[in-house]
Parts: C-alpha cells; structure tokens; sequence
C-alpha cells in the first residue's frame, strides 16, 4: 500500500430545518456580530427573509447583507469590489449562502477581511499569512463541497486561467447542510451542481492520488449521487434525495482535496473561462465518455461501484461490471438531460480547433489521471462527439 496522508476539517449540522436555526448556531459558536454574503437568487426566498429577520430582531440590528451575483463563474477583478465592500465593515463571523461561487467569494473575502492587499497576491496555496474572520457556509445547491473544502476558485481575466486562493487558512469553521435551502434552486443550476458533485466523486475515486480514505468517501458519495439525481426532475420535493445529494457533495469536496481531479473536471475550466459555460454541467457532460476511455484502456476500478449503485453481478468480470456502472450512468445522463453538445453553451463547431488549444493548459491536470491521457492525442477524440 502507497503512503498518504489526507486533510479533513468538515465541520457541520446536517438537518432539516437546520438553517431555520442559523442564530442559535451562531450563539453557540460564539458569534453575535456577522456578516452576511448571499446568492442574489436565494436572497428573495420567504426562507432567508424568516431567518434574517430572527437575525435582525434578536441578534444584531444593522446587519450587513451583500448579495452576490452568482450568475457566472467569480473573477478576480470581482472579489476585489467585494472585498472591499466587506473591508468597511467590522464583523466577527461571515456567513455564506449560496452555491459554490458564493461559499468560494465568501470564504475569500473572509480570509482577505484579515490579510491585506490585493487578492491575487494569495493565489496559490497557503499563501495567506493569517487566519480568517471565521466562516459558516450554507450550501443551497449540492454540487462543489466548498464548505468542506480549503479551496477557493476564481478566473483570472488575464491569463483566462481558473486558479485560487487555497489552503489551510480556508477552512469554513462551520456548515450546515440543510435540504431546504435548496428547494428554491431551479432544475437546470440543481443538475448541474448534482453532475459537479458526481465528477468530483467518481474523478476523485479514479485519479493517480487516490487512498483508502477518499475511496471509501468516493464509494458513499457516487451511491448517493447516483441513487437520488433522478429526484431532481421527477421528485423535486424529495427532502431525503435532496439531503444525499448534499452529503455527497459535502464527501466530493473533501475527496477532491484529497486525492485529486481529473479530465472532465479539467475540461470545464477553459470552458468557464472563455465560454462562460457553467462549471458542473460543462465538466458533467464529458464524465461519462472519461469513464468509457479508461475502461476501453483496460481500466476496471468502476467494478468496485455496481454492488453500491444496483447493476452487474458477482459473477461477471471486472470488465463487465465497470461496464454495466457506464451504461446505468450514461441512461441515467440521458434521462436527466445531460447536455452532449458544446452548441448548448454557444461553441459552434467551427470553433473546433480554438477550444483544443485552450485545453493545452490544463495536461497537468490531466496527468492525475488513472490511464495516460494527452491533450494532443487523445482529447480530441474524446471531445469530437460534443462539437456536433
């Protein structure tokens, strides 16, 4: 067995109605002056006006509320005029809520409440001096595990690159994962995050720096993915699916952390970053077509998954079996309506070659992968069906 070592901080309430409680959870983590930074969307919800009105009656009368623009991927350039809104304020907690661009900007702006300067002086990792003003993150959809995460992510308009500001200083202090934040989300963001959270399960499994600990979390988090996306669209209401949709998120973070990324996931940066396509569904539609390279390279790790997700057999070979996990995920993707064409986020065909070599950034990540994968000779032909 190879040597590893893994880094957790998951600190979290997973209930119903937890968010309900989002004073009392401050009272008891010691926190009575927050601030607070929320998705735009999820700001309207007659939820966050019950909780922010608990919190303006009884506990903090001129609370700080931004409300952030979620609809594309956070830059840098961004953070700075959030950065210095909050730089204004004085506060002992920051609250984010939100999807993972709004737990990313929040711990962020968290971190750079007590780390002057410019934020692209922190990019990389553990590139923060000192700790942050603490955080407590409530996810409303299921998809990156940002609040399980050290990491952070924001396009750098310069180079066009998807980087961040990482590292042991970027711990949320809290979480709560409550399902009924995400009631609000509509179908199309809620699949999207689903399929972000999926990519960095199943990757996470596959990768080169895979270990017991993120395969043991891989396996939990694929099952639960796997068994409740379809609630998505034909149970909507389904707090239980919803609620391990979010665990498995909450596990692909840590997984992510842990043991690494891979292909599809790569595949989405340049996307976002040129094409404003939207993380989780433009790494989620190639995960498949990921999973079917490797097994066509001799690869049968996926036989490990058919008993936790209900297909294969234990007397079919590994081959089989890995198979059988590809075809029940690629049904599944096709019935939730998992885009398979680049057409979907504006990339015409023509634009063929421009997107592969944009991708050229991203071989190192593709390098984490189980099985060789380039980017001259084998993305390609993995990408061809998507410019169709």
């Amino acid at each position: 067995m190879k040597n590893f070592q893994t880094n957790i901080a998951s600190n979290a309430t997973f209930e119903l109605g937890a968010f309900r409680k989002l004073r009392e959870i401050l009272g008891s983590l010691g926190h009575s002056k927050p601030a607070v930074l929320i998705d735009e969307g999820f700001a309207k919800t007659e939820l966050w006006e019950e909780v922010r009105s608990d919190l303006e009656s009884n506990l903090i009368k001129d609370l700080f509320v931004f409300e952030n623009n979620g609809s594309q991927e956070p830059t840098y350039n961004y953070l700075r005029e959030v950065v210095a809104q909050f730089r204004r304020y004085s506060f002992d907690s920051l609250v984010g809520i939100g999807g993972g661009s709004a737990m990313d900007t929040a711990k962020a702006v968290a971190a750079l409440q007590t780390n002057p300067g410019d934020p692209i002086e922190y990019r990389g990792f553990d590139q923060l001096t000192a700790p942050p003003v603490p955080t407590i993150l409530v996810p409303t959809t299921a998809g990156t595990g940002s609040e399980a995460s050290f990491n952070a992510s924001f396009v750098d308009t310069d180079s066009r690159r998807k980087m961040g500001i990482n590292g042991r200083h970027m711990f949320a202090k809290h979480a709560i994962i409550d399902p009924e934040t995400t009631l609000s989300c509509p179908y199309k963001p809620a699949l999207g995050a689903a399929v972000d959270a999926f990519v960095h399960a199943i990757e996470g499994f596959v990768c080169k720096g895979s270990n017991p600990v993120s395969d043991a979390l891989a396996i939990d988090a694929i099952s639960r993915i796997a068994k409740a996306l379809p609630s998505l669209k034909h149970d909507p209401s389904n707090l239980d699916a919803r609620m391990n949709l979010l665990i498995g998120a909450h596990f692909g973070g840590i997984i992510q952390m842990n043991s690494g990324s891979g292909i599809a996931a790569a595949i989405s940066y340049p996307l976002s970053a040129y094409y404003k396509a939207p993380h989780g569904i433009g790494g989620g539609m190639f995960s498949l077509s990921v999973v079917k390279f490797n097994i066509d390279a001799g690869y049968y790790k996926y036989a490990k998954l058919a008993p936790h997700i209900g297909v294969g057999s234990p007397s079919s070979s590994d081959k089989e079996n890995s198979l059988a996990v590809w075809g029940h995920l690629s049904n599944l993707w096709s019935d939730l309506d998992v885009p398979r064409s680049l057409r979907d986020f504006g990339i015409d065909p023509s634009e063929r070659e421009t997107v592969l070599e944009r991708m050229k950034t991203q071989q190192p990540a593709f390098d984490q992968n189980a099985i060789d994968f380039t980017v001259d000779k084998d993305l390609p032909a993995l990408m061809e069906p998507f410019f169709r």
